[in-house]
């Protein structure tokens, strides 16, 4: 669709929306919305800016819709996602246009990369995670896609980016519903109760995840339909075909596909799950930090030693360095003045010196020298006291022992620490090697509808269950945590009971929903 056309009135190339943001090419269009390429005045930066297809624009409820996901959505942060920058209001042709500004991602479309060709296996597997952690982070903050699709993720530089969220995700505000023939989405990756009016879930947005999971280790459709209507009684009705064995894919990749693609919106994984499990399929170790109690942090406050008081604190007998001309004569003046006004105390120190040759260490006192002996065996000269490179590590030949001779700097009388010649040389220790502790048992937390179940693998082929949760208001109907092949915990709500069942393999506990 031209931006010249009748519905918009005037051609929109060159309008500036809310005082900043210069409309300059069309990049995309669709059902719902135009997408214009545009530049930010103020900041500097290109943008997208969505507007609101003509079609759409009478239908106030849709912008109410539109205002409240976009607030809702530009508070979701996330490296996964697209972000949601701002939100205003055309007025043209005497009719009111929402549009959307949103993050402008470098990159083509995961659906052109599919046009071009199947991926790699851990390349799918690794997006296709990206993705599910979009998924997590909107499912956290309460907000659901609602259109996950290849053509709404970009492939960026950085990674899979999530795109859509300000407009396809229009979530009904105050609870209204929307009219059961409005139905938001992608008729290929709709999932069953959106189909039969349901509320929209997040189980939703993991239906679809798994759709495009099957797309891209299998090169086709979970189901063989010939228009809109098949697909979507395959969607309520007909099981997906089943996924055959492929090369770099690990098994529990493969079940965890068919699980995203349960009728069921309760048997599905959580996008949580799904990216920690395809995160492992594509080799990304995935590390999650523990929960902690919050604790009051101490304060580091920066402190300016003056020479004076540090002066004060050195050893007794120790000479003093040569005074310089200090070089902080006004900070210490504006110290004074705060000082005395009360707003913070500073204490002032000059830059160390270093030491001259001549102000080194008084007669009587004992001293050894810190240097090796040279390769050759020749003993080392004691340095001034303060020469010495900290930095520098230095290492003693053991079947060598180290000789000191007197520095020049040291006065006559002055006690010299050496080495005794008779003594016999020491023997180096002998180095022994620590026994590589076992590998620690792998624990995995699964979630469903239910509740929360953590498991382990005692042995490559047992599973053991370490905690349980219902969520309610399901409750714990029956457990047996094992250790055994597949131990189980059930839960129920009335007469609708989910099952997780683990089991091993090699050592990775998998988990089953039902």
């Amino acid at each position: 669709m031209s931006m010249t056309d009748d519905a918009y009135g005037p051609s929109l190339e060159g309008l500036v929306l809310g005082g900043r943001y210069r409309l300059q090419r069309q990049i995309g269009a669709g059902g719902m919305a135009v997408v214009w390429r545009a530049h930010d005045d103020v900041l500097g930066r290109s943008v997208a800016v969505k507007v609101v297809a003509p079609a759409r624009a009478w239908d106030v409820r849709l912008r109410e819709r539109i205002r409240h996901e976009a607030r809702a959505a530009a508070a979701l942060s996330h490296p996964n996602v697209a972000q949601v920058h701002d939100y205003g209001e055309m007025d043209r042709a005497g009719r009111v246009f929402p549009y959307v500004v949103m993050e402008l991602v470098p990159g083509g479309t995961l659906l052109a990369r599919l046009s071009a060709g199947l991926p790699p296996p851990e390349f799918a597997m690794r997006i296709v995670a990206e993705i599910a952690a979009a998924l997590a982070a909107a499912h956290a903050e309460g907000l659901v896609h609602r259109d996950i699709k290849p053509g709404n993720v970009m492939l960026a530089p950085t990674g899979a980016k999530v795109v859509d969220f300000g407009i396809a995700a229009a979530i009904s505000p105050g609870g209204v519903e929307e009219p059961e023939d409005d139905v938001l989405g992608t008729p290929a990756y709709l999932a069953p109760e959106r189909l039969i009016g349901d509320a929209v879930v997040p189980a939703s947005d993991v239906y679809a995840l798994g759709v495009v999971l099957y797309r891209m280790l299998s090169g086709r459709s979970p189901w063989s339909s010939e228009d809109t209507r098949q697909m979507v009684e395959a969607h309520l009705y007909i099981p997906p075909t089943r996924l055959p064995p492929i090369v770099g894919v690990p098994d529990y990749v493969i079940r965890l596909c068919h699980r995203c693609l349960a009728k069921d919106p309760d048997q599905r994984p959580t996008a949580d799950e799904a990216a920690e499990v395809l995160a492992r399929g594509a080799g990304i170790r995935v590390v999650n930090d523990e929960p902690t109690v919050p604790v009051a942090v101490p304060s580091e406050p920066t402190v300016l030693v003056r020479r004076k008081a540090a002066a004060a604190t050195a050893a007794p007998g120790a000479a003093a360095p040569a005074k310089a001309k200090p070089r902080w004569r006004p900070v210490a003046a504006v110290a004074a003045a705060l000082v005395a006004g009360g707003a913070g105390v500073w204490v002032l120190m000059e830059r160390p010196e270093q030491a001259g040759a001549g102000g080194g260490v008084a007669a009587g006192t004992p001293v050894t020298s810190p240097a090796p002996p040279t390769r050759s065996g020749a003993a080392a000269t004691a340095q001034p006291q303060g020469s010495a490179d900290p930095e520098r590590t230095q290492r003693v030949p053991a079947a060598e022992d180290p000789q000191v001779t007197p520095s020049r700097a040291i006065a006559p009388g002055t006690a010299v620490a050496t080495s005794s010649a008779a003594a016999p040389p020491t023997a180096a220790p002998t180095a022994t090697t620590p026994a590589t502790p076992p590998p620690a048992a792998v624990e995995r937390t699964f979630s469903s509808a239910g509740g929360k179940v953590v498991a382990t693998c005692p042995s490559p082929v047992t599973a053991e269950l370490l905690s349980w949760t219902a969520t309610r208001p399901y409750r714990l109907d029956s457990v047996d945590p094992g250790p055994a092949a597949a131990p189980a915990v059930t839960f129920r709500q009335g007469n609708r009971a989910v099952t997780v069942t683990v089991t091993c393999d090699d050592g990775t506990p998998e988990a089953e929903v039902a």
